[in-house]
């Protein structure tokens, strides 16, 4: 246990004050935070606390997080370690700015019951600058869903920057809010979000191996960034690795930018976009995630995969069935597809275009595969795969370019199929005969 005296000269980010909490005062003091224009959370603490997160102080770190919205200031966390071990999480509240760097908060390895580390609900203006959010998956029970940061509704201006999240068993940072109210003005950047999500087996695993997500878990406890319904976002120079399901999820998202990012051995996808309009996903590096490399699906419009890496995907790099108006240029695919067919599914090609088996022709997001350009990206293929661009003809597939495409590797094949063959137009790739 040690006491306040330590963070005497500690120097934090928002103008470099320092602060003396040795004033001893006692829990809830608000005293030492008088005139300054943040609220130090350890100055509501206990006398003597402990710094290495074997106590938690949850419902103090609260009313910190409380008072400061009521005053309108900034909060800053020194660099400790708190340890949470109610999973409903700290509630964060519009017009807050968290100042993070250095502290940890610890979810307790006890957590029964599903939550998070932060939640905030239909706020806006909210600021997460720094700080590690850690969890205890490694002995979790299944079915208990614990989140980093989990936001609701139609919040707006949230900036998440500089923060390393792992070891969870729900998203890093998920967003979820609904067609009628969706949320705003998103941007996560300069993020590690590490080993976390829920399980989820291979679909095609052996019989009495798990398949599916677990027990207990929804979707939306897949995506190690998770955004439903959200407007004008931005995903940039962050990494995210190991996911136990998918890398990423963008729901019926719009306008939105996915740049600069990394996505490694995720358990499925890497890129996820599903019934999403305007996104552009450009310089990223895509690589060894144990399902498809992207997914573009459920009638998405407008959106734009350029100057991508693509590499080592278990089953294709791009799979793209019923979308409209969408660009692939620019994109290096090397050798996806590495896990076998099925009797019933083609899958290890670098690019697939289809229709997805079982869609529900009535719904208005989709509407088949219509006008897209596939061009000068460089494609490797090994034997092993079927095709470098695999595509299957259909009623409602029309208008596919697939112009000035490097085709590199022993099989640099474009397996075309289908009944209305005619609506594919090729021009200037290399493929075999």
């Amino acid at each position: 246990m040690l006491n306040r005296f330590w963070l005497t000269s500690i120097v934090f980010c928002v103008g470099a004050v320092a602060s003396n909490h040795g004033s001893g005062q006692g829990p809830g003091t608000q005293t030492a935070n008088a005139g300054r224009p943040e609220v130090i959370v350890t100055d509501f603490l206990p006398r003597d606390f402990a710094t290495d997160g074997s106590v938690s102080y949850q419902p103090f770190l609260q009313k910190a997080l409380d008072e400061a919205a009521k005053a309108k200031r900034n909060v800053v966390f020194p660099p400790i370690a708190y340890r949470l071990d109610n999973p409903a999480g700290l509630r964060i509240h519009s017009n807050s700015t968290l100042h993070l760097h250095g502290a940890r908060f610890l979810v307790a390895d006890n957590c029964r019951e599903d939550g998070q580390a932060f939640l905030g609900e239909q706020v806006s203006d909210v600021q997460f600058l720094g700080g590690e959010i850690r969890g205890r998956n490694d002995v979790w029970s299944l079915g208990v869903n614990i989140a980093g940061i989990r936001l609701t509704g139609p919040c707006e201006r949230i900036r998440i920057r500089d923060m390393h999240i792992r070891d969870l068993t729900s998203n890093g940072v998920g967003l979820f809010a609904t067609s009628e109210q969706p949320a705003r003005d998103v941007w996560l950047c300069d993020t590690i979000i590490q080993n976390g999500c829920n399980h989820y087996g291979d679909y095609t695993a052996p019989a009495g191996e798990p398949r599916g997500p677990e027990k207990g878990s929804t979707r939306q406890d897949q995506g190690l960034v998770a955004f439903y319904h959200v407007r004008d976002f931005v995903v940039r120079g962050c990494r995210f690795e190991d996911s136990r399901s998918d890398g990423t999820h963008f729901f019926r998202c719009t306008s939105g930018q996915f740049i600069d990012n990394k996505v490694y051995r995720a358990k499925m996808g890497g890129y996820f976009l599903e019934s999403c309009e305007q996104v552009l996903a450009a310089n990223n590096v895509i690589t060894d995630n144990g399902s498809r490399g992207v997914t573009i699906e459920r009638g998405s419009l407008l959106c734009t995969l350029q100057g991508n890496t693509i590499q080592g995907s278990g089953r294709e790099g791009l799979w793209i069935p019923d979308c409209r108006q969408c660009t692939v240029t620019g994109n290096l695919f090397i050798k996806n597809g590495r896990k076998p067919n099925t009797p019933r599914q083609t899958w290890n090609a670098n690019i697939t275009i289809n229709e997805a088996a079982g869609n529900d022709k009535s719904n208005p997001w989709e509407l088949g595969c219509r006008d897209y350009l596939i061009a000068h990206n460089t494609i490797e293929t090994d034997p092993s795969q079927a095709a470098a661009i695999h595509i299957t003809s259909s009623p409602r597939l029309s208008n596919i370019v697939i112009k000035d495409n490097l085709l590199l590797g022993e099989n640099r094949r474009i397996l075309l199929n289908g009944d209305t063959t005619a609506e594919v137009r090729f021009t200037g790739n290399n493929e075999q005969p």
